[in-house]
């Protein structure tokens, strides 16, 4: 029987709400060589029907590998997420799906149906979140009447109740977890600006000396690179992610020390402290030694908020290493230290045949004053908290 016949019959099968013959049709269609997406959804749906969910989501699993649009496995998948209670997941999978429909010009009226359910599923979830932020902040003395007038504008577009406002720039701002509004536009911060970045750059000899006590004693330290902050997208994150070759040793890492990489620097540690790193339970600060192989490149991505600054002191730089933020781009030379806005998409490079090492950290935007620091952190740690639960 040949691969067509075989998947047609399992159509049949699943079209008459038979799940056992269905799935062994799929099945089989597979063993014989047709490693397609369909027959994998094929495959999922009847085993959804047939109750064995483990199954499914190993042939979901398939379907999205190969097509991360395919409308009906973002449905499944974000149906199999929310039975075992995983509604962060699930909501982000059915948002997609939303997101993938509206760019279709019709669909079929069983899929409709489906978007109408996870739609209202969303809405419900949204009433929760802002319920929840709106307690939490109440909690630490938020009164919105009080409060500065770009906080409230900034909580009510997280929580979905008021849209951002299309932007101009080329490269606007574009955080995945918090936007603030009237932010001033700047893709590198005027180093004048920062009055501890001359002492920075002082102790750049210093911090190199630690790095090299770390890469000698302690050189294991360096993994691939991850940050996952309080949110992951279903988005690309680039194919440098999890690779050998972008790898970083931290200080902080998401907000939490790590003692045996501090106990190698113990002066960069003591200068870092004295910064205004930005201090939030469970994203940061993230100070890190970040190592960039020869020949490798980061991809253009955004970072998660826009009310920090992304520091760099470079410490170990061969010829050809670069950043690029916005339509800005600078040569990266040791010593030389910078901050800039990583929610505005940005790259960097190294195209030389040495690696390139330097010290990178997070710190509040000097235009945030204290009161507007506070209330971010308290929002923020919120969303945390509340996504850990859910």
């Amino acid at each position: 029987m040949s691969e067509t016949t075989l998947f047609n019959a399992g159509i049949k099968a699943l079209q008459a709400g038979r799940a056992v013959e269905a799935r062994w049709e799929f099945r089989a269609s597979l063993d014989a060589g047709e490693d397609s997406v369909k027959v994998w959804l094929g495959f999922a749906l009847a085993c959804v029907m047939q109750g064995d969910l483990a199954a499914a989501e190993t042939g979901i699993d398939e379907v999205l590998s190969r097509e991360g649009k395919n409308l009906r496995a973002l449905i499944v998948k974000g149906d199999l997420l929310a039975g075992r209670n995983d509604e962060q997941n699930a909501a982000a999978h059915y948002t997609l799906a939303l997101r993938v429909a509206a760019t279709l010009p019709s669909v079929p009226p069983a899929i409709a149906k489906d978007l109408s359910r996870i739609q209202e599923h969303i809405q419900q979830l949204n009433q929760l979140f802002q319920q929840h932020l709106l307690e939490q902040l109440a909690s630490v003395g938020y009164q919105r009447a009080s409060a500065p007038s770009r906080f409230n504008e900034a909580l009510d577009l997280m929580m979905g109740v008021k849209a951002r406002e299309e932007e101009s720039e080329r490269y606007p701002q574009m955080p995945h977890v918090f936007y603030m509004p009237q932010i001033p536009y700047r893709t590198f911060y005027p180093n004048e600006h920062l009055p501890w970045m001359e002492s920075l750059e002082d102790a750049t000899d210093v911090i190199q000396q630690e790095l090299q006590r770390l890469l000698a004693q302690n050189a294991k330290r360096f993994t691939p690179y991850v940050h996952s902050g309080v949110d992951r997208t279903l988005s690309d994150d680039g194919d440098l992610l999890d690779s050998e070759s972008w790898t970083s040793a931290y200080l902080w890492q998401d907000g939490e020390p790590d003692t045996d990489v501090m106990a190698c620097c113990p002066e960069t540690v003591k200068l870092m402290e004295s910064l205004p790193l930005t201090k939030i339970k469970g994203l940061a600060p993230s100070v890190l030694f970040s190592k960039l192989n020869a020949g490798a490149t980061i991809a253009p991505h955004t970072g998660m908020l826009n009310a920090r600054l992304i520091c760099h002191l470079p410490l170990i730089v061969p010829p050809e290493c670069g950043l690029r933020v916005g339509h800005d781009e600078r040569k990266v030379r040791r010593g030389e230290g910078w901050a800039f806005d990583d929610s505005i998409n940005h790259e960097a490079w190294n195209r030389s045949d040495q690696e390139r090492i330097i010290l990178l950290f997070d710190v509040w935007r000097p235009e945030l004053d204290e009161e507007e620091r506070q209330l971010i952190t308290n929002l923020l740690e919120s969303v945390r908290n509340y996504r850990s639960a859910t």
